[in-house]
């Protein structure tokens, strides 16, 4: 791309004078400018999206009112995703990473929440706050059945941690490396460290 926008640069002023290395640094500059548009749109694109994907997965579980198993759970993401997809606006790749991410985070909420679904309320419930003034018995069922289903998962995600440029719904994550913490307040993407510049967190 930088090379073809040199060539470009140094034809329009008809291959005369000028200066071949600053055609280069200056297609450099072009292409980097392009590039970091184009990345900028791409993140907002899948911020998005994955806002939508929960909008969309709370208002399938606040539906449920019979007893939570695996195949509830399993059946809600899916049914999330599939509504996203024909909701069209979206790149395929951007659906399949925001379902990719949902899964994840979705997964860690139900490993935070563990056995103390009478204590299901606000943030650190996540999508489960759905269900917060439901009956004992409802959510006893629905501990075993989001349990059930995490057992299932745990073996299908990629990784337990978080790298940089990965999409959460926010939270306090934790460098591996350094320990620093870091609080994000809405669906995001995460970023570098911000003391140590590596890339891998875990969910605290």
């Amino acid at each position: 791309m930088i090379a073809e926008a040199a060539y470009y640069r140094a034809e329009r002023r008809g291959f005369r004078e000028g200066d071949s290395v600053n055609d280069w640094l200056e297609a450099e500059r072009e292409v980097d400018r392009m590039l970091s548009g184009q990345d900028r749109d791409r993140k907002a694109e899948e911020v998005a999206a994955y806002k939508r994907l929960r909008e969309e997965i709370r208002k399938i579980l606040g539906e449920v009112r019979e007893t939570v198993n695996a195949d509830t759970m399993r059946q809600a993401v899916d049914r999330a995703g599939k509504e996203l997809r024909e909701a069209g606006g979206y790149a395929a790749d951007t659906v399949n990473k925001v379902v990719s991410a949902l899964k994840k985070d979705v997964a860690g909420t139900a490993d935070r929440v563990g056995s103390r679904w009478e204590t299901v309320s606000g943030r650190a419930s996540d999508v489960f706050d759905i269900w917060r003034d439901r009956s004992s018995a409802f959510l006893a069922h629905a501990a075993k059945g989001v349990a059930d289903w995490l057992e299932d998962v745990r073996g299908k995600l990629e990784r337990r941690t978080y790298r940089a440029g990965e999409m959460t719904y926010g939270g306090v994550f934790e460098c591996t490396e350094c320990g620093e913490r870091i609080t994000l307040d809405q669906p995001t993407h995460l970023p570098d460290c911000p003391r140590c510049r590596k890339s891998e967190y875990r969910r605290v």
